[in-house]
């Protein structure tokens, strides 16, 4: 009985045919860690760079792995955006600093920085 031309050559596999095989394997390994680095990469972006909204981009960019890469751009951008109301946030908690700072100088006991001769109690 003769065998298939396909199936009838796997019992003569050679060892140029298994090193095709775990060069295949690797390939494919290196192509899916290519993959999950390329999905966490808009996430880490932003979160080194302090975006309020990095676990918001972190999804987007493992949503773009699984739309096979459609929203990757788009999390790509959005993680080296600014946030339109970073720069006001920020002089906001520095006004705040700057209160708790003054409530600390008013603290009972203390002298205000402006009065030096003015009672404390």
């Amino acid at each position: 009985m003769r065998r298939g031309l396909i199936w009838g050559s796997f019992d003569r596999m050679t060892g140029l045919d298994y090193f095709t095989f775990v060069v295949l394997i690797l390939l494919t390994g290196a192509g899916l860690a290519g993959a999950v680095f390329l999905a966490a990469l808009p996430g880490k972006i932003a979160a080194d760079r302090g975006h309020p909204q990095a676990d918001a981009i972190r999804v987007a960019g493992w949503l773009g792995l699984l739309t096979l890469g459609l929203l990757f751009p788009i999390a790509l951008i959005w993680a080296y955006t600014k946030s339109p109301g970073s720069q006001e946030i920020a002089a906001l908690r520095q006004e705040v600093e700057r209160l708790r700072d003054r409530v600390d100088d008013l603290a009972p006991g203390r002298t205000p920085p402006g009065n030096p001769g003015a009672p404390t109690s």
